[in-house]
């Protein structure tokens, strides 16, 4: 009995010393998902929509993980309503409120006004033509969508069947230990999307029979999967199945 007793005080000094040491241990992993809205200018910090008493902003240095594609800048074209509103600029892409940051020549940080950019090229530094990945602002012409598409969508392969992926980083907050405080988190959340002559439709999984559903294969295609091993579970191989019959003649 003795012995009981002293292993329960050896747990009781335990956990009270990893809730002094770590006070940010959580109790369990869901969270409540807060709306972000847009900002008119990039202060380090997210707007929200109120939460209660929470402030309607939260500093990005306060909550763990990335919102932003790429933590660096990354040179870029920025393509308007038309073929003469284009723009070289440095970008970040911020995959929680879905906006473009840019640089002004004084060096601040601005976000794209809403509407303005329909699509972006990122592209190798002082090399406009070497375009590495594009992103579509929102569906607009020509693409067209059952339901309105505001986020960033990245445009994996070029085409008549386009792969279209959208990174969310949902924001979410959780309580620590015993909810003595608040702590806020990005939540990846991917989704994909198939552009088919510019008509776009959600792809639920990705699996073989949803996407050959979408994009049905001939014969020789289907010959080219079977020598090729695709595994439809994989981005890269479904645009390479893409790019296989936006080659067929």
């Amino acid at each position: 009995m003795k012995q009981l007793s002293n292993t329960v005080k050896s747990i009781i000094i335990i956990l009270f010393l990893a809730i002094c040491v770590h006070p940010l241990i959580v109790v369990g992993q869901d969270g409540v998902m807060i709306e972000t809205l847009p900002s008119t200018k990039a202060d380090g910090t997210i707007n929200i929509y109120g939460r209660g008493n929470l402030s309607n902003r939260i500093p990005y240095d306060k909550i763990t993980g990335n919102a932003f594609w790429k933590a660096e800048w990354v040179p870029a074209t920025l393509i308007g309503r038309n073929k003469k509103e284009r723009w070289e600029q440095e970008i970040k892409l911020n995959m929680a409120t879905h906006e473009i940051y840019y640089k002004k020549p004084n060096g601040e940080e601005e976000v794209v006004n809403e509407g303005l950019v329909k699509k972006l090229q990122i592209h190798e530094p002082n090399a406009p033509d070497k375009i590495t990945t594009a992103f579509l602002n929102g569906i607009t012409e020509p693409y067209v969508s059952d339901e309105p598409i505001k986020e960033l969508l990245q445009v994996l392969n070029e085409g008549k069947y386009q792969l279209l992926k959208m990174d969310n980083r949902k924001l979410l907050e959780g309580d620590s230990l015993f909810g003595t405080m608040k702590r806020y988190y990005f939540k990846n959340e991917v989704k994909y999307f198939l552009a088919n002559n510019y008509l776009v439709s959600p792809l639920k999984k990705l699996n073989k029979e949803t996407i050959l559903q979408m994009a049905p294969a001939g014969k020789t295609e289907q010959e080219w999967l079977l020598q090729n091993k695709i595994d439809f579970k994989k981005e890269a191989d479904i645009v390479r199945y893409f790019n296989q019959l936006n080659s067929a003649k």
